[in-house]
């Protein structure tokens, strides 16, 4: 389930330094963990706090915040009695020939309701705007799910296709994928996790974690070769935002029909 829309003036020479990155990442895990601590929670009539950057749209084009390991400048957002909401922080690293990239995020929904829009692959297209199509096929009781996608990057674009044989776990909400048909990409293994979130006993929303394996079947030529890594963790980002905006309006939709 791959996605795009790279965040990121990444590009830029205007970069921070890497002390006051750090600062600022340690200040942003301290907000967030003040903010779990904390047992005040918000009416439900309380306006929802907008977050630091919209919805990511469907092109990979460099934004602000780059997913260099544990990126993610957004403020938190405290959703109703949920908890708190994002950002989401992704990591990508080099080893044994093969991309990494580990990506969590805080949701404050329903992990159930985060787990069924994961798992609906068909709806795939409309959620994550990198997929344009997406088919299910069986096969003695086990699941295909082939993904037509895209990315773009600046000036770069292409499309690929992706069918990966999947195993659900709905008891634990996990899903593990592994590629069944080499292409464009070589490699692309990965897992994803929902993990409810509670604090002193009550629900908090919940916790999505995601790990991937990826090695392209060759790299792009030129200076696009450069950028393979912050395209992979781009796109991971860009799905685990996607999915959080999916989920908080399929939750609000079900409180309001339970009314």
């Amino acid at each position: 389930m791959v996605r795009n829309k790279p965040a990121g003036d990444a590009f830029g020479s205007n970069r921070r330094s890497p002390t006051l990155m750090r600062r600022r990442r340690e200040e942003i895990n301290a907000a967030k963990d003040a903010a779990m601590a904390s047992e005040q929670v918000e009416p439900e009539s309380s306006p929802v706090r907008s977050r630091s950057a919209s919805p990511v749209s469907g092109s990979a084009s460099p934004r602000s915040g780059s997913v260099s390991p544990r990126s993610g400048s957004a403020s938190p957002t405290r959703l109703s009695d949920q908890g708190t909401t994002g950002p989401a922080e992704v990591s990508v690293e080099k080893k044994n020939g093969f991309f990494e990239i580990k990506g969590n995020m805080s949701m404050a929904v329903d992990p159930d309701i985060t787990y069924g829009i994961l798992t609906d692959y068909e709806k795939n297209p409309d959620i994550f705007k990198t997929v344009s199509k997406v088919e299910v096929e069986y096969r003695d009781k086990v699941k295909f799910v082939t993904q037509h996608a895209h990315w773009n990057l600046m000036f770069w674009s292409g499309t690929f296709d992706m069918k990966m044989k999947v195993e659900e776990d709905p008891p634990n909400r996990a899903v593990s994928f592994k590629l069944n048909e080499p292409g464009f990409l070589k490699m692309f293994n990965g897992y994803w996790g929902i993990e409810p979130r509670m604090v002193n006993g009550k629900s908090m929303g919940c916790n999505v974690v995601v790990t991937q394996e990826v090695l392209p079947s060759m790299l792009p030529p030129g200076p696009l070769a450069s950028y393979v890594s912050r395209i992979l963790g781009n796109q991971v980002k860009a799905v685990l935002e996607d999915l959080s905006v999916e989920a908080v309006r399929v939750q609000k939709t079900k409180r309001i029909s339970a009314k």
